[in-house]
């Protein structure tokens, strides 16, 4: 946990320093944590999403949690996309949601499976008493999706979200 919020922190610092470089805005902050570069994305962000547009990509709903268990959250549902479950996230901008949705969210995932290990039960989203098992999340624009299996189903929403 300490490396993560080391890790964490360098990246609020490098992310904070004025740049007119894209490269630098768009590239995934988990390029400087290999254990997460594997399990997390950050993309689209110029872009800020719904729940309507999540549901018109095709994204189903399913519940919605409470935000106390999510700092900064403004609304969080469970769903599926693909045959995959994929909670999504909501913040009121990109720059919230790939801080402190982004740290939420790496929290949230599996720290085993991160460890090469095996399927844990640490890794529970929002509602604390859900089965489901996140493994990879992605930030995008102000949103953060928690994905079940990899960020895979995650990305592939999201390309259907930026179309």
């Amino acid at each position: 946990l300490a490396t993560l919020i080391t890790v964490f922190s360098l990246l609020l610092i490098a992310c904070s320093s004025e740049s007119e470089s894209t490269d630098e805005v768009a590239a995934p902050a988990t390029e400087v944590d290999d254990a997460l570069a594997e399990v997390s994305r950050i993309i689209a962000s110029e872009q800020s999403f719904t729940f309507d547009d999540y549901v018109a990509a095709g994204w189903k709903k399913s519940k919605q949690y409470d935000t106390e268990t999510v700092p900064q959250a403004t609304d969080i549902w469970y769903g599926f996309f693909n045959a995959k479950d994929i909670e999504v996230r909501f913040y009121e901008s990109h720059e919230i949601a790939k801080t402190a949705g982004f740290e939420n969210a790496a929290e949230a995932i599996d720290q085993s499976f991160r460890e090469g290990g095996q399927y844990g039960a640490s890794n529970r989203g929002a509602g604390s008493s859900a089965v489901t098992k996140y493994k990879a999340f992605v930030v995008a624009g102000n949103t953060v999706m928690l994905c079940e299996q990899s960020v895979d189903s995650c990305i592939a929403l999201a390309d259907v979200l930026g179309n």
